[in-house]
């Protein structure tokens, strides 16, 4: 009887240190295909816009951890995007050629002023290539018409609206 506990603990040891090992190269395995699917090559036409909607929160770095896609919600494969980002982007789309333009998609802008801030200043500086920004939006916030105000021109939906407080 004495041996059969020994051989039963053991086996059941055994289970869960392989278990455990098993659960850490699944997850080696899952960041690794994260971190991988980041590396996307974006190849750009002649005559294109850059589209920014800021309809998530912005940080202040987007995150670089693979582990941030788990969420209790399930996958968030689309991350916020974080504030180097998109002043990183913004002056890429002022010094390449096949971009003509800035599309900026307005609505609720989840963010602080300080940020929008900070976007707007990058937009203001991309005007100095001569390239055009245009802004279009259903319904505007305070925030999201001092963005837009960087603009050649702004649009409004004709059902739209204008949220001044």
């Amino acid at each position: 009887m004495k041996d059969f506990f020994k051989f039963m603990l053991a086996s059941m040891l055994g289970f869960i240190l392989i278990s455990v090992i098993l659960f850490f190269i699944f997850v080696g395995l899952v960041a690794s295909l994260a971190s991988f699917a980041d590396k996307k090559e974006v190849t750009l036409e002649p005559n294109t816009l850059l589209t920014i909607k800021l309809d998530k929160p912005v940080y202040d770095r987007a995150p670089k951890d693979p582990m941030a896609l788990f969420s209790p919600e399930g996958w968030d494969l689309n991350q916020s995007p974080g504030l180097n980002d998109i002043l990183k982007n913004i002056e890429k789309a002022k010094n390449d050629v096949n971009i003509k333009g800035i599309y900026l998609d307005m609505g609720y802008i989840p963010t602080g002023l300080t940020t929008i801030r900070e976007i707007r200043q990058a937009l203001v500086d991309f005007k100095t290539s001569g390239k055009f920004i245009i802004a279009y939006g259903e319904v505007y916030t305070q925030l999201a018409y001092f963005l837009a105000s960087v603009a050649d021109k702004v649009y409004l939906h004709p059902n739209g609206a204008i949220d001044f407080r």
